[in-house]
């Protein structure tokens, strides 16, 4: 069944569930991204950008064979997930309507290609045999059905340890690359281990033979002085089923068999249970995150496998177009050129007594809850992005379909407008990009069709003209404070430059705005500002604001604060 027959209309439906069942991080360090060069892309068609050059993200995913006009009107820097190969289509050349490419190009916008990495269906591949080599497997070797996605056909996971199966990822990453794409997207890399509906998502996916042999490669290298007796000692192992060097570790009839230690002492049900003294050597995978800090069997193995797969499709590009792609993923992952993350429910980002994760989406009775702050949860993705990719840019997406999304959609209009001008600028304020929301594939109301695709033209207006002010931005280390209550302040600095801003979001809010008067800002510089100015996409035009600067020691008098305004420092 193709994309467009129905199969993908809830492509990342079970993502909450998944991330459910999952636990304490744990990951190790990543090397920094390799970094495409050139500049914005221009109407020659000419390939990569940098990604630090982008200002305005955008996300709007069509299939494979279809084209969003809205990217045409708003006009981004780039569209984080243009197209989404999905199932099989996106299997061959032809699927593809890659002549929009030159259209993105002739308006200067990056297009980036995306498929799932994750999700399969048994027409995905020519027999059930390869479909079950495809797929993950529970610690009974059995294939781990997902059932709870809701689709027609029997979905499972992909196989990341299997060589075919990333090799069945990277041949249509090529088919797009070949196409003229400027970078591709893979969505949920790492996202076949929660072990679904079936196991309650405890984690008991991921434990097929190919996993097993390496499992096996990482005990031998990470404790290369083991005896026999110090296996049995410190793992609990048994005679006959021992790591060996003189064996491959492929072959688990004479080589370690995981599968079967865990049956043997019942834990094939649940193999991550506390009881298990080699749980914590095989790690918790935390779906569309790879933790700076896991030095575990899964983190090390899947952040080696990504690896591989983001070299070789890099290498691809240079060996066959001659150009340099970008490459994202959807959360915090190593190797990209921008992480791009998705906003849903049950997320690992903030504990929570729900387990529901941060609320990336604040709404309250079916209205936005603008008195929340989301400025200590952009931090942290700034951060976490920081420690696993190095200085790349962060993007969040309102992903789809879950809560969030659903949320949003239901806002009365001015509302969904004040998310934007809120948290959007909230985003901006704190180093990180929101992704301006105009389509997905499940068929939910475009961003025109609700009347916010104006909206965003007028909106990103500012952003694209002060673009200067957002790139490379980190946030200062000298604390803001502000003397009116629910306005959160933060200080930015440019890498490279001694550019500082600060910027201030107004979470005075019920059911709209309440603007504030006579705002007085404080915070300690190393030196003095020879100039204050007051900007804003709430106004045009720039302002010059009362302040008074001693000894590095800064204050200023903002007369009114509606959404946001931004305090530049010459």
């Amino acid at each position: 069944m193709s994309r467009r027959s129905g199969a993908g209309k809830w492509s990342l439906c079970a993502l909450g569930l998944t991330l459910l069942a999952q636990g304490q991080p744990a990951s190790a360090a990543a090397n920094g991204p390799v970094r495409p060069a050139g500049g914005p892309a221009a109407a020659t068609g000419t390939t990569a950008n940098r990604a630090a050059d982008f200002t305005v993200f955008a996300f709007s995913q069509s299939d494979v064979e279809q084209e969003d006009p809205q990217v045409y009107k708003l006009v981004p820097d780039i569209n984080i997930r243009a197209i989404g190969k999905w199932s099989t289509n996106g299997d061959e050349p032809a699927d593809y309507n890659f002549g929009q490419i030159r259209r993105y190009h002739d308006k200067g916008i990056t297009f980036m290609g995306s498929g799932t990495s994750s999700v399969i269906f048994p027409q995905d591949f020519p027999s059930a045999e390869v479909f079950d080599d495809m797929s993950t497997r529970d610690a009974n070797g059995d294939p781990v059905p997902h059932d709870e996605f809701g689709f027609p056909e029997p979905a499972r996971r992909g196989n990341l340890f299997n060589p075919k199966y990333r090799r069945y990822l990277l041949d249509w990453a090529e088919i797009q690359v070949d196409g003229g794409v400027d970078g591709v997207t893979f969505d949920e890399v790492n996202a076949g281990f929660s072990g679904g509906q079936k196991y309650g998502f405890n984690g008991n996916e991921g434990f097929d033979d190919y996993a097993i042999a390496d499992f096996t490669r990482y005990l031998l290298n990470k404790y290369p002085a083991f005896t026999a007796t110090d296996w049995k000692s410190r793992f609990g192992m048994t005679d006959g089923n021992l790591p060996r060097r003189d064996v491959p570790a492929g072959d688990l009839t004479r080589n370690f068999d995981y599968r079967a230690y865990l049956k043997a002492n019942g834990w094939n049900a649940d193999p991550l249970a506390s009881a298990n003294p080699l749980a914590g050597e095989w790690g918790r995978v935390t779906a569309n995150r790879m933790y700076a800090e896991d030095t575990s069997f899964t983190g090390t193995y899947l952040r080696r496998y990504w690896k591989q797969m983001v070299d070789e499709l890099r290498a691809y590009a240079l060996r066959t177009a001659h150009r340099r792609i970008l490459i994202s993923s959807n959360g915090l992952l190593p190797y990209v050129d921008f992480n791009s993350v998705g906003m849903y429910p049950w997320n690992p980002d903030e504990q929570t007594p729900d387990y529901r994760g941060a609320d990336y989406v604040p709404v309250v009775g079916g209205h936005l809850n603008g008195a929340k702050s989301l400025q200590a949860n952009y931090r942290y993705l700034k951060d976490q992005s920081r420690r696993i990719a190095g200085d790349v840019p962060v993007t969040v997406f309102i992903d789809w379909p879950n809560d969030m999304m659903t949320d949003y959609l239901n806002l009365p209009l001015a509302e969904k407008q004040d998310y934007w001008k809120i948290f959007g600028a909230e985003a901006y304020a704190n180093g990180i990009f929101p992704a301006f929301h105009l389509k997905d594939t499940v068929g939910s109301p475009t961003a025109e069709q609700y009347g916010m695709l104006d909206f965003f033209r007028t909106y990103t207006r500012f952003y694209k003209d002060h673009r200067s002010l957002y790139q490379r931005n980190d946030i200062g280390a000298q604390a803001v404070s502000v003397g009116t209550p629910n306005v959160s302040a933060s200080l930015l600095q440019q890498r490279g430059t001694r550019a500082r801003s600060i910027h201030l979001v107004n979470h005075n809010y019920a059911q709209g705005i309440v603007p504030q008067s006579q705002l007085s800002v404080r915070t300690r510089l190393p030196q003095c500002p020879r100039k204050v100015s007051l900007i804003s996409p709430d106004f045009a035009g720039s302002k010059t604001p009362a302040s008074s600067c001693h000894q590095g020691q800064l204050t200023v008098t903002v007369d009114r604060l509606d959404h946001y305004d931004i305090l530049t420092l010459s």
